[in-house]
C-alpha cells in the first residue's frame, strides 16, 4: 500500500516539486489537477439506485390506494351502507 505524502490536504491542489519556465522566462509552479472524488460510474450507479426507489415508491403508492379502497369498501359496509 503506498503511503500518502506527508504535504497532502485532501481537497487542496498540491504543487509539484518541479519548475517549469514560461515563454516570459519566469519560473511558475507546476499544479496537479485536484482528482474528482466521484467518477461516472458511481453517479451512474447512484441514478439507477434512485430510479429503482422511485419505482418501488410508486408501486407502494399503488398498492396503498388499493389498500384505503378497500379499507373503505369494509367500512361501509360495517356501517351498513
Amino acid at each position: 500500500m503506498m503511503e500518502p505524502e506527508k504535504n497532502y490536504i485532501s481537497g487542496l491542489p498540491q504543487t509539484s516539486v518541479g519548475l517549469m519556465n514560461s515563454e516570459e522566462g519566469r519560473e511558475t509552479m507546476r499544479r496537479k489537477p485536484v482528482g474528482l472524488t466521484i467518477t461516472v460510474e458511481k453517479i451512474d450507479r447512484i441514478l439507477a439506485d434512485v430510479q429503482a426507489q422511485i419505482e418501488h415508491l410508486r408501486r407502494e403508492r399503488t398498492n396503498l390506494g388499493l389498500v384505503r379502497g378497500q379499507l373503505a369498501s369494509v367500512e361501509a359496509t360495517w356501517r351498513g351502507e
